[in-house]
C-alpha cells in the first residue's frame, strides 16, 4: 500500500497528548479518577511506596491539590520528575527525599515572590521542602500555582515548556 507524504503544510505536533479545551474543563469539576493522569507518574509514586510510604500520601495529597486547584493540569514527566504543565507551560512538580519532599515551581522567581509565605520551609533556590511534621498547606500551595502560572503568562520564565 503506497501512502502520499506530503513536504508542504503545517507539521504535526510532537505532543503525545492532545490538549483539552479550557472551556470544556471549566464548564465541568473534574474528580482526579476522571484526569488523565499519566502512567509514570504512578510509576514514580509506586517506587515512593515501597521505599517511604508517608512521603507517598503527601504526593499523593499535593497532586490531588494541584488537580483541584488548576483542573485544566496536564501531568508529565519534566527533568525526570513528576510535574504538571497547564497551557503550554511546567508550573509545578514534585519529588520525594531522602529527608522528605521537594516542590518545584520550575521558576527561579516564584518562590522568592513568595518567601514571606514560605517562612518555617526550609528551600534551596529552586525546590521548596516539607514532610509528615510540615505538609503544604493548601493555600500555600494554590499560591504557588497561581503566582507560577502569573508568571508563566507574562512571559517572565525562562523555562523551558518540557
Amino acid at each position: 500500500m503506497a501512502t502520499n507524504k506530503k513536504t508542504t503544510g503545517p507539521k504535526k505536533s510532537s505532543r503525545s497528548t492532545p490538549r483539552r479545551s479550557t472551556m470544556a474543563a471549566a464548564t465541568a469539576p473534574r474528580r482526579l479518577h476522571e484526569v488523565a493522569q499519566a502512567p509514570a507518574i504512578d510509576e514514580y509514586l509506586a517506587t515512593v511506596s515501597q521505599v517511604d510510604p508517608s512521603s507517598r500520601a503527601l504526593l499523593d495529597e499535593l497532586r490531588k491539590t494541584i488537580h483541584a486547584v488548576v483542573p485544566e493540569v496536564e501531568e508529565c514527566i519534566s527533568y525526570r520528575l513528576p510535574a504538571f504543565r497547564f497551557n503550554g507551560r511546567v508550573i509545578a512538580g514534585f519529588s520525594a527525599t531522602s529527608k522528605g519532599c521537594s516542590y518545584y515551581p520550575f521558576s527561579g522567581t516564584t518562590l522568592t515572590t513568595l518567601a514571606g509565605d514560605l517562612q518555617g520551609f526550609s528551600q534551596t533556590k529552586s525546590a521548596l521542602h516539607f514532610g509528615p511534621d510540615k505538609p503544604l498547606p493548601t493555600a500555600l500551595v494554590r499560591k504557588l500555582l497561581e503566582a507560577r502560572i502569573a508568571e508563566a503568562q507574562r512571559g517572565r520564565t525562562g523555562q523551558a515548556t518540557a
